[in-house]
């Protein structure tokens, strides 16, 4: 096909395809839109009784599905820290295991640990940016992770896609907000202002 004086083939197209595939759809799950309907407080009471990791003791609280391997699930837990080492904010870290087939594994490891917390944060230091890869070996999970991990993957669908990270919260107006994918560097302030 000629375009522009161009011959674009399949071999010339698909280099641009994946990287606006590899690159907007990240964009797009930021932008989807997010539910604030009483329709979600169901989710919200899933999350409570979820299988969790808790970072932080601030009184506002947050949660977020993630996938071990995910590098946008890697750059929120970076950007919040700051703000759980304020005291500010607890976050509940809630695992799924879908993006890549060590991810089921990798979640399961993590909630398996002994110090779970400290498990999340090996793979969170750890993670490789460029193969998009948690540092946390997988493992062949229980029984009772393999349970916890179905529902926890259940609360994510609940959400309305499959994106990670899914950020939970109660606002000050008492509505549950889902957010679905990273917020930016310098929208995240103002999101954790909203959290009740």
């Amino acid at each position: 096909m000629w375009v522009g004086g161009r011959r674009w083939t399949w071999s010339t197209l698909w280099p641009g395809l994946f990287a606006l595939v590899f690159f907007l759809v990240p964009v797009l799950a930021v932008a989807a839109p997010n539910g604030t309907t009483r329709d979600t407080a169901p989710l919200l009471q899933r999350l409570d009784h979820a299988r969790w990791i808790a970072q932080g003791h601030g009184p506002r609280m947050l949660y977020i599905l993630f996938d071990p391997n995910c590098p946008y699930c890697h750059l929120l837990y970076n950007e919040l820290q700051p703000f759980i080492r304020s005291a500010q904010l607890t976050v509940r870290y809630v695992p799924v295991g879908y993006l890549s087939p060590s991810s089921f594994g990798k979640a399961a490891a993590i909630l398996e640990a002994k110090n779970p917390l400290a498990a999340l944060q090996k793979n969170e230091t750890g993670f490789n940016v460029k193969t998009h890869d948690g540092a946390i070996a997988e493992i062949l999970p229980d029984a009772a992770s393999t349970k916890a991990l179905q529902s926890n993957m259940s609360i994510l669908e609940a959400t309305g896609q499959k994106v990670v990270p899914t950020m939970v919260y109660t606002r000050r107006d008492g509505t549950v907000k889902i957010i679905k994918g990273a917020p930016g560097r310098a929208d995240l302030p103002e999101v954790l202002k909203e959290i009740r």
